[in-house]
């Protein structure tokens, strides 16, 4: 179950915005604001914004770093450190780390306190991690809940979004038409492959194969119109999610080509390299695979872009 740390009550927080508020507390009647339609309702948003915080990490993360957003917070993973992949997002977090963005809190823990002390003038969050302290966050500063792959929001849409909310729409169109034409180019120049090679992106784990199609990397795939393995339609029955255990990995991938492989850490793809039933894949015989991680589960436009980077090498093989 995901953990959200909510360690400011109420008064604490309060006293934290009231000594905050200078430049970074809710728009008051005094400041120009632009009013957007969110999941939540209009929200007023600062013409003028100065400094961003987003909450979740990943979607929230990419639209801000993309549309080159002040971020002044933003959380950080886990046990990063057990991840040998560039993350899609690891160049633009760092920049944004050099111009002075600082981690605020663990990925799912949502810290108040930290959030108000860093006196934003915008908070970014997915809908499902801001709901639950929704109050707490717009005492703070105005925020913009966003969607995600799982529940069927297209990040083009929320990158819209906030873009209208911080006058960068036209950085907006930039950015959604070049992952349209680098979709329509790989559309052309891998037109014989894509028409013809049955892909499959699989989770591999010594508890077993899961193979979820409500993930940024399955609809990437489909943007560019692939052609899925037979366990992508039994997952979408399923209801986005079919999970095999470790010893019906063969049956997972049985009519794959080539496998899209989110694994995460090195010991986790050394084990899955001694794992007998998946050495008997026809995609991993013809060494057809190509490993991606957790990274790319969910996020906007530079993770869109990352995974088409990788659905080239796949399909180049």
């Amino acid at each position: 179950m995901k953990r959200r740390r909510l360690t400011a009550p109420l008064l604490t927080l309060g006293l934290l915005v009231v000594a905050g508020c200078g430049s970074a507390a809710t728009p008051t009647d005094e400041q120009e604001t632009r009013t957007v339609r969110t999941l939540a309702g209009e929200v007023a948003v600062p013409t003028e914004v100065r400094r961003v915080v987003v909450v979740e990490g990943r979607r929230d993360l990419d639209v801000a770093l993309a549309l080159d957003l002040p971020v002044v917070g933003f959380p950080v993973e886990e046990d990063v450190e057990r991840f040998d992949l560039e993350a899609p997002l690891a160049a633009a977090t760092q920049e944004a780390r050099d111009a002075g963005a600082e981690e605020l809190f663990l990925r799912g823990e949502i810290d108040l306190e930290a959030v108000a002390a860093a006196e934003p003038d915008l908070i970014l969050g997915r809908a499902e991690d801001v709901e639950p302290v929704a109050d707490q966050l717009a005492a703070i500063a105005p925020t913009i809940p966003l969607g995600s792959v799982a529940d069927g929001g297209a990040w083009q849409d929320d990158l819209r979004l906030v873009a209208e909310a911080t006058g960068r729409e036209e950085r907006a169109d930039e950015i959604v038409a070049a992952y349209d034409a680098r979709v329509a180019d790989l559309r052309t120049t891998l037109a014989g492959r894509i028409d013809s090679v049955r892909v499959l992106p699989v989770d591999w784990s010594e508890e077993g194969t899961g193979v979820i199609t409500t993930r940024l990397q399955s609809s990437v795939l489909r943007d560019l119109g692939a052609r899925f393995a037979s366990s992508m339609a039994t997952a979408e029955e399923a209801g986005g999610e079919q999970l095999f255990s470790p010893e019906q990995t063969d049956v997972a991938a049985q009519d794959a080509d080539a496998l899209l492989m989110v694994v995460d850490t090195p010991d986790e793809v050394a084990a899955a390299e001694a794992d007998p039933l998946w050495a008997r894949l026809p995609a991993v015989r013809a060494g057809r695979v190509v490993r991606t991680d957790k990274f790319t589960h969910e996020g906007a436009s530079l993770t869109a872009m990352h995974v088409l980077d990788l659905a080239e090498r796949l399909y180049a093989r």
